[in-house]
């Protein structure tokens, strides 16, 4: 038999799992970017174009990143707590392209 478990305790525990599925997602999808942006820097600056267009694709990911794990967060998209991350991730893409070019 199962039991019920309270509304607050119910919702705690989905406010658990929310986290970690989010620190899950982001573990996993982070790797995407900054291989995007190594797989630029390992293409040599013989092939420019290319290295422009991986850190190019480098951006929209890191908006992907940042709009899954706040809809996984049942967060507000531009908020006081999460606004920075989309800075940080944001920064990341630059901090690449000024390593690479």
């Amino acid at each position: 038999m199962s039991q019920r478990l309270p509304d607050a305790s119910e919702e705690s525990l989905n406010i658990v799992r929310r986290r970690i599925l989010a620190i899950t997602w982001v573990v996993t999808a982070i790797h995407g970017l900054f291989g995007a942006i190594g797989a630029a820097y390992a293409l040599g600056p013989d092939r420019r174009g290319d290295q422009i267009i991986l850190l190019t694709v480098s951006v929209p990911l890191a908006i992907i990143i940042y709009g899954v794990t706040v809809v996984i967060l049942d967060k507000p998209v531009l908020g006081r707590w999460t606004t920075p991350w989309l800075v940080l991730l944001l920064a990341i893409c630059a901090a690449g392209f000024v390593w690479v070019l």
